[in-house]
């Protein structure tokens, strides 16, 4: 999943980069997520290319 910061602790975005909480999820701050939400249809499927 891609997701944003646990609700109430969107603050805490910064410090969280650092460390590997996301169970093999892409984490983005709250504000990159409201902008991918602006940018793709629900349903669209997204490819991670690492």
């Amino acid at each position: 999943m891609i997701h944003g910061q646990h609700n109430g602790l969107g603050w805490l975005s910064f410090a969280s980069q650092f460390f590997n909480w996301t169970n093999g999820c892409i984490a983005v701050t709250n504000s990159e997520m409201d902008e991918i939400w602006q940018a793709v249809d629900v349903g669209v499927p997204i490819e991670i290319v690492q």
